[in-house]
């Protein structure tokens, strides 16, 4: 039975997770739950399956792998890059990759916080100020790496591509002023076994990348 991949019908946490399943070309199967309209939002479709699933920490996403069920999306990416050998094949790669997850999923946190939130106008502006320094590091820590583990992928890279993406439609241009990281970004998006999902819709390529409550990035019931 393929693995059953659990999350909101947004690119959210779940995206790089997705690209991972692709670029291995492993079988694996969505659940989608839709978050409802405003002014509500109910989560109603996700909280009535939320504890008959036998998840023993319930939470989106999840995953399900034959006896495996699990949660959280650091574990969930710990496991499949084991799984995938995607965690780097030495000690250095492997940890880069720890070090850059870890700096991703602050990042990503920080951005998030900031669509979700009601001060969102307020919060922008210095956000952006931030951009350009959050980036800076990441070109950094590229250097003249093909990948952010070396010259071999590791599971961070997809995280690292997701964000982004999601920084450069957020504020068009802002990766391109960075060679190396647009060349990453390049580089990772021609991997062959990646081209059938990027140029599908299933990639929601713009989006949405969060839910319906979100100021920036929200899911149809309500764009923005």
């Amino acid at each position: 039975m393929a693995p059953v991949l659990g999350y909101w019908k947004i690119r959210g946490l779940a995206h790089a997770i997705r690209l991972l399943f692709h670029y291995k070309e492993a079988e694996y199967e969505e659940k989608y739950y839709v978050q409802g309209d405003a002014p509500e939002y109910s989560r109603e479709e996700w909280l009535k399956e939320k504890f008959t699933l036998g998840l023993e920490w319930p939470n989106l996403p999840y995953l399900m792998d034959g006896d495996v069920k699990m949660t959280e999306t650091s574990a969930i990416f710990a496991y499949l890059g084991r799984k995938h050998n995607l965690c780097g094949s030495t000690e250095e790669a492997r940890i880069r990759n720890d070090m850059i997850y870890s700096v991703t999923t602050s990042n990503r946190s920080a951005f998030v916080s900031m669509c979700y939130n009601k001060e969102h106008e307020k919060m922008k502006g210095p956000f952006l100020e931030s951009l350009g320094g959050r980036l800076e590091q990441y070109s950094q820590s590229l250097g003249k790496r093909d990948f952010f583990g070396g010259s071999e992928l590791v599971y961070a890279d997809f995280c690292v591509y997701d964000l982004l993406d999601v920084w450069n439609q957020f504020k068009p241009g802002c990766v391109e002023k960075h060679d190396n990281l647009k060349a990453f970004m390049a580089r990772f998006a021609a991997l062959p076994t990646l081209q059938k999902f990027m140029n599908s819709d299933k990639s929601m390529k713009n989006g949405p990348f969060n839910g319906p409550n979100a100021h920036w990035g929200a899911a149809k019931w309500g764009a923005k």
